[in-house]
């Protein structure tokens, strides 16, 4: 624990910096989040126009990730994020205040355009401005301290609409008002955020050097080929598990509502989830170290299907919120070791753009499924959408690890993190003893 304190005080000032902004723009991000839905439940939609606003938002989103990579390159993570946070906020101002159908579903493009920015550059700042030695653990805390303000922004949100119902006679409890006032204390704790960001020095000042495809010039065919293979399967098993996540995440407050819960409740289940990730993703360089990345994505994908299985047969508040933090623990663990798996496995060169791709499809594929979802919600219940996350879950871990257990880098232990310690140990024996084999046959060739 002192050596993982002691490589968090290192952290370069602007990556510190950059923690900071993560917790205040997460925690308004949070609070509008969870109570949004409530909004316009309160404005008189339902689920069906919530899964058409979450699946413009997303295909804002998507729209947006498509150019992510050449904003970065252009001009730098940091004025990706600068730039896109202030549209977000502007965006979620406007939210706050519009009621009618056609305004909410506009501001939705602008709100899932920006929102592309709020957690997407992060990781190549952190690759741009953070030591080599210690992108891993920054990676880590940051996707933590994201969790961790989601958290208490959810907290916020359940807890504010009946605060401020009690403290102005003029709002009831349970309000269009009062939600719309919750909202707009979020944004106000979110707009801080910005102090952070242009307190940054070398990160404001510096663009980082362009990565550009000439620096393929020098592979072969074969080379560039694999490179996009590789690219492509990760950006699958991402759009893959967005059909899953689609189809229920969106509603997911509303369905414990539906179970029994009042908003303070959801908010404490929601802060409590985000406690547990930010908890959990800490540990992600620790799973890796002794399970290795593949083995550990797998069991984590996989762990949360028997939870939202069993909530098709007992649909009960206590199994709804025991998968719901079981899958908060999992995905806030899987998600760094996947991220720096994927690193392991590309060239520089191809890093900048598959993060971009990846949140691209996911968000499509995300949109597809809310719109879908929020259909088959308000006509058959919540049970389909249910057993599209277990199946889509179950197919995207396989499809990732048969994949990437056969790449000939991770099959001769050459991707450090791919297995555990003693069975790349084996496989780089395997590979030694193969080099000398082969060194052997030539020199008897030879002679």
């Amino acid at each position: 624990m002192n050596s993982y304190l002691q490589r968090v005080r290192s952290f370069t000032p602007d990556v510190k910096l950059l923690l900071v902004y993560c917790l205040l723009a997460n925690i308004g991000y949070g609070v509008i989040e969870l109570i949004f839905n409530f909004y316009l439940l309160e404005l008189g939609y339902r689920e069906d126009f919530i899964g058409q606003w979450r699946a413009v938002a997303t295909l804002a989103i998507a729209g947006a990730s498509v150019g992510l990579g050449t904003v970065i390159n252009r001009f730098g993570s940091w004025w990706a994020m600068v730039g896109g946070f202030a549209a977000l906020c502007v965006g979620s101002l406007g939210l706050a205040l519009a009621s009618s159908s056609w305004l909410l579903l506009l501001l939705a493009i602008i709100y899932g355009g920006s929102l592309a920015f709020l957690v997407n550059p992060i990781l190549p700042f952190i690759m741009d401005f953070e030591r080599g030695d210690l992108r891993q653990y920054a990676s880590a805390v940051s996707l933590s301290v994201v969790n961790l303000s989601i958290m208490i922004g959810s907290l916020m949100g359940g807890l504010t609409p009946e605060f401020i119902s009690r403290i102005v006679p003029s709002i009831s409890s349970g309000s269009a008002g009062a939600y719309r006032a919750a909202m707009l204390l979020g944004i106000g704790i979110a707009a801080l955020a910005l102090i952070p960001l242009l307190r940054m020095n070398g990160s404001r000042r510096q663009r980082p050097k362009r990565r550009s495809a000439a620096a393929s010039i020098e592979e072969t065919p074969h080379e560039r080929r694999q490179v996009r293979m590789d690219i492509w399967q990760f950006v699958l098993m991402g759009g893959l598990m967005s059909i899953g996540v689609g189809m229920i995440w969106p509603f997911y407050n509303v369905f414990l509502k539906s179970l029994g819960s009042s908003d303070d409740q959801v908010g404490y289940i929601f802060a409590i989830a985000g406690l547990i990730g930010a908890i959990a993703g800490l540990m992600a360089p620790v799973v890796v170290a002794r399970a290795g990345a593949l083995n550990s994505t797998l069991a984590l994908r996989l762990s949360v299907v028997p939870f939202f299985f069993a909530m098709i047969v007992f649909p009960t508040l206590g199994v709804a919120v025991l998968g719901f933090y079981w899958r908060a623990a999992t995905a806030s663990t899987a998600w760094p070791i996947e991220v720096t798996f994927i690193s392991d496995v590309l060239p520089a060169r191809a890093r900048a753009s598959v993060f971009g791709l990846r949140s691209s499809i996911w968000n499509l594929g995300y949109a597809g499924a809310t719109y879908l979802g929020g259909l088959l919600i308000v006509r058959y219940g919540y049970n389909p959408s249910l057993m599209s996350f277990v199946i889509f879950s179950i197919i995207s871990a396989v499809v990732y690890y048969v994949y990437f257990s056969r790449h000939t880098r991770v099959q001769n232990g050459e991707v450090m993190t791919a297995w555990s310690p003693v069975r790349r140990a084996r496989l780089q024996a395997q590979a030694s003893r193969l080099e000398q084999d082969v060194a052997e046959s030539d020199a008897t060739a030879s002679a």
